[in-house]
């Protein structure tokens, strides 16, 4: 089967699958079976949206298609296989496979196809049953699935918007050691919510998250040094932690780096080391930054000016989520 039928049965399948979503609380049929082509629950011998018999599986490794537990072409196991297909950054080569493995109760996979569920990717929209699964995957001791719960009662994604309850799982999965989950923390106790005002336990918060490598709490110390909330302002030490965060791979950090060099605000003006930072942080997504650039060669700030360079930077902050690009691409286009 080439690879533009296999696509179309995949794309097939899933919308069928749309139009008749399962609910969370629907338990499958003892007889029914996850295709591990297209993803469908189906029952009988053979999937009726891609026609492949029930328990075959194609290997990742070579392709090989089996119906046992190793690979007969090259050894692969079936289960080692199903993850390495269920972590793809495909989705159409994930979805099948992560639906399976959630089912047979691999709490990675559950939190993986929570995912799926809350975006409405390759299934039905369905916060509510994202919540169930990241659910079950943290009753079995799954840190991360922690606190994936947390941000979704700190969003009231799928659930009612519970602050309390968000903080209880972000404290768990902090003591579970999810470094992320400590910038949580030290947010609520910033912003006074769920809890009093604390500056100095805000900061205990984010030091521990910085001590386990999380560049967002190296962030926020930053910002508590260069504010001085609950203290005196050091700008010396929080560039340290500005600079330490912007080599960790936090965006944010490259692009207010970027700004302080340009601005010369904090620091001493460096047009060169802030078009650097601004695009270390355009590389890692940061919209801002894309758009800073697409001025600067817009305007010839710190580089020649070149229109088909700031061209290419504003639509790249378009296709990144600024609609304020559009205005600039328009005139670019226009002269």
């Amino acid at each position: 089967m080439n690879r533009k039928t296999w696509i179309s049965l995949l794309l097939a399948a899933v919308f069928l699958c749309s139009l008749f979503p399962a609910s969370a609380e629907e338990i499958p049929a003892e007889d029914t079976w996850f295709c591990l082509l297209c993803g469908s629950e189906t029952g009988g011998d053979a999937c009726p949206f891609c026609g492949v018999i029930r328990e075959a599986w194609d290997c990742a490794s070579c392709g090989t298609r089996n119906l046992s537990d190793a690979c007969r072409s090259c050894g692969l196991g079936r289960t080692d296989s199903l993850r390495q297909r269920a972590f793809s950054p495909e989705p159409l080569r994930a979805y099948p496979a992560l639906r399976f493995l959630a089912k047979q109760g691999d709490p990675e996979a559950m939190c993986a196809l929570a995912d799926y569920y809350t975006r409405g990717l390759l299934a039905p929209q369905d916060p509510e049953q994202a919540v169930a699964l990241c659910t079950q995957a943290c009753d079995e001791g799954y840190a991360p699935a922690s606190l994936q719960l947390g941000k979704m009662y700190d969003a009231g994604t799928g659930v009612e918007k519970d602050p309390f309850r968000a903080m209880e799982y972000f404290q768990r999965a902090a003591d579970l050691g999810i470094p992320e989950a400590y910038w949580y923390l030290g947010s609520y106790y910033e912003e006074g919510i769920a809890v009093s005002r604390d500056y100095q336990k805000a900061r205990e918060m984010f030091t521990k998250g910085g001590e386990s490598g999380d560049p967002d709490c190296w962030m926020s110390l930053a910002y508590s040094y260069a504010s001085g909330k609950g203290m005196e302002r050091d700008f010396a030490t929080a560039l340290t932690w500005y600079e330490k965060a912007a080599e960790g791979g936090s965006a944010m950090a490259c692009d207010y780096l970027g700004w302080l060099y340009m601005t010369g605000d904090m620091v001493p003006a460096d047009t060169e080391k802030g078009l650097e930072y601004y695009r270390k942080a355009a590389a890692l997504g940061n919209a801002r930054s894309m758009m800073a650039l697409g001025y600067a060669y817009l305007k010839g700030q710190g580089v020649e000016a070149d229109p088909s360079a700031a061209l290419s930077w504003y639509e790249q902050a378009a296709i990144a989520g600024r609609t304020d690009a559009l205005h600039f691409i328009a005139e670019l286009k226009n002269n």
